[in-house]
């Protein structure tokens, strides 16, 4: 209860820093080689044109789309478009799933695996912020169609299915990802795999490379392997990791120039940052370097 109230007042507290963002210029969509994906819960909106036009102002161009759930008010509709004129829509209800689980953002990771087949595909957290001068690292993925993904903590990069399993079993952390990885190295095949301890929360994703049928087929067997809990929050994280790391060429973006927020950490060292869970309202630091992009892009 007491959590619940503390994360409440601090959500307040960073919507209201950072409420100038709404009123910078308007960033329209200018065609590119990747689309840039997001859900866009009806509370996030005001995160979402924070984030977004914080990455977008660095990256130029590429196609914008935000799922959205069916209930979104018109309003909330109407404020993306304006901030993102030519950004698509996708609502989450209308998502096929197929044989995969619904809920838990399993429904983005399909759509924009889906999207593969027709170009490179960049998953954008609403969560995340933008803030040095050089996405060279991104540009460069987009460019060479190669996948990435942030690092998730672990600094073991890509590594085999038995490396990532011995790993997690070593670790005494309940999280079902964690519980997970315990049991990759009993996948099919599992000596040809590979897995990589990522964060969904900003990753790429390679035209032609981790399809559906793939993400099914990884679904199932993990669902067999852990059958009491793969419909938990985590585990399609989990998924995306293990999609990126089985695609040829793909990379983990170099920490700590990308990295997952920690109060700690240096924040004049990185240029890119996860404001992930519990942490992402500490010491008001998402707020303090949002409203920088904010003056930036009143500047611009």
């Amino acid at each position: 209860m007491l959590y619940r109230f503390r994360k409440s007042l601090a959500t307040r507290r960073f919507y209201r820093l950072t409420r100038a963002v709404l009123d910078t210029p308007p960033m329209p969509v200018v065609p590119g080689p990747a689309t840039f994906v997001s859900m866009v819960a009806n509370h996030d909106v005001q995160m979402y044109v924070l984030s977004m036009k914080s990455l977008y102002r660095r990256i130029g161009r590429g196609q914008l789309l935000a799922i959205i759930d069916r209930d979104m008010p018109d309003l909330a509709r109407a404020s993306l478009r304006a901030h993102f004129p030519g950004i698509e829509f996708q609502i989450l209800e209308d998502i096929d799933v197929g044989l995969c689980q619904r809920g838990g953002t399993w429904e983005r990771l399909i759509h924009l695996l889906d999207r593969t087949r027709d170009g490179y595909v960049v998953q954008v957290d609403c969560d995340t912020l933008a803030y040095g001068a050089d996405l060279s690292e991104v540009v460069d993925c987009i460019a060479a169609n190669r996948a990435f993904t942030l690092d998730g903590g672990s600094g073991a990069g890509i590594v085999t299915l038995e490396a990532a399993a011995r790993h997690a079993r070593a670790e005494p952390h309940r999280y079902v990802g964690i519980a997970a990885e315990a049991l990759l190295d009993q996948l099919p095949e599992a000596s040809g795999r590979f897995y990589v301890r990522g964060s969904s929360g900003f990753a790429g994703f390679a035209k032609g490379g981790f399809g559906r049928a793939a993400l099914e087929d990884f679904h199932a067997q993990m669902a067999r392997l852990l059958p009491e809990r793969w419909n938990e929050w985590g585990t399609e994280q989990c998924a995306s990791n293990f999609a990126v790391a089985n695609t040829a060429g793909a990379c983990v973006l170099p920490g700590p120039k990308y990295w997952n927020f920690d109060r700690h950490q240096d924040l004049s060292k990185s240029s890119f940052l996860h404001f992930i869970g519990a942490n992402r309202f500490d010491d008001d630091r998402f707020a303090q370097l949002g409203q920088r992009v904010i003056a930036e892009l009143q500047a611009a």
